[in-house]
């Protein structure tokens, strides 16, 4: 599967790495919080990697629900800011 992206994002520099003799980078540091990279190439050998997060299916229904994701999203702010109301769920 093919999967072309264009990015026309500036990029900063962050370090430079050598190769170990097994033709390996350490990236842990930069990449700590994240388990899954994609990678990109393009036709000037440049390579871009891009930390993905995956979901289960059984949650993908929200990020595909873009109503119940912006509800959701607003709810997780209210109660950040402390806008939050307690009821007592035996009276409704």
């Amino acid at each position: 599967m093919q999967n072309n992206i264009k990015i026309n994002d500036d990029f900063q520099e962050i370090g430079t790495r050598t190769m170990d003799e097994r033709n390996r980078l350490t990236l842990g540091e930069i990449f700590k919080d994240f388990k899954r990279i994609r990678l990109y190439k393009n036709d000037r050998g440049e390579v871009l990697l891009r930390p993905i997060v995956e979901i289960p299916a059984s949650e993908l229904w929200l990020f595909q629900n873009r109503e119940a994701f912006e509800s959701v999203q607003k709810g997780l702010k209210d109660v950040s800011e402390g806008k939050i109301t307690k009821i007592n769920l035996d009276e409704l």
